[in-house]
């Protein structure tokens, strides 16, 4: 007998009626990251989508589509998202940006032009023009010079990728937000070069609550363990801001 598919459904209604005290908690919790109000968010609404995107995109889970639309609505560009992904998969691969440009090819057909957000040669104000305040977190890593002593001319190639993600002459998204989208996929990864990401994007202007809040929407579509493990190098940076000792 050939198997009938299973009937539409939301999901979350499903789990509304199965378990309503815990999709209460579910929903209060998912209010607070993506429509916070008070008190006012560190972190952009349009940032928040853009990192939760980033983390489905990370999963290959195809409710990227609802974020990647949302952080529209909240005043993103397609150029934002772009150079979100790009930022990404320097850390999670190119699979990531392979997943999300059909979803972005699909809104830019949808929308046109006008979402674009491409940039011009006088860059708007909210983008950077100035020099990032520090280079690529690698220099200097063994590793790296190793790579370029075994393979010069692939590790050239990857250095000049790599300029263009990290050290951009004008992006239309900040170094601050793609530090943190750099910062949300290595916490994502639990690799411990997020301290290094994490002390860059405070050199370049973020807060110690933004880089919280960001970990706050990742956990979102990531899991707890995102935000667990973190927290102690968050805490870590809070203590030497505070103490005057970061440099």
């Amino acid at each position: 007998m050939e198997k009938k598919p299973p009937p539409e459904v939301n999901e979350f209604e499903w789990l509304a009626r199965i378990d309503p005290a815990y999709d209460d908690a579910r929903h209060k919790l998912a209010q607070r990251v993506e429509a916070p109000a008070t008190p006012a968010p560190a972190l952009a609404v349009k940032y928040r989508e853009i990192i939760m995107a980033v983390v489905l995109g990370c999963r290959r889970d195809p409710a990227i589509d609802t974020h990647l639309r949302r952080a529209l609505a909240a005043g993103a560009t397609l150029r934002d998202m772009l150079e979100a992904f790009q930022a990404a998969v320097v850390l999670d691969g190119f699979p990531a940006l392979h997943f999300v440009l059909p979803y972005l090819v699909a809104l830019h057909e949808e929308f046109g032009d006008s979402i674009l957000g491409v940039k011009s040669a006088a860059p708007a104000a909210t983008a950077s023009t100035k020099k990032p305040t520090t280079g690529p977190v690698s220099r200097g890593m063994r590793e790296w010079a190793w790579l370029d002593q075994m393979d010069p001319a692939y590790d050239g190639a990857r250095r000049d990728i790599t300029a263009l993600v990290w050290t951009p002459v004008a992006p239309v998204l900040p170094l601050k937000i793609r530090e943190l989208v750099a910062c949300v996929v290595l916490a994502y990864r639990t690799f411990p070069t997020l301290d290094g990401h994490l002390r860059r994007a405070v050199r370049e202007g973020a807060s110690v609550r933004e880089l919280l809040e960001g970990m706050e929407a990742a956990s979102l579509p990531g899991g707890f363990p995102i935000l667990h493990y973190s927290l102690p190098f968050l805490n870590t940076l809070h203590d030497e801001i505070e103490a005057g000792t970061f440099v």
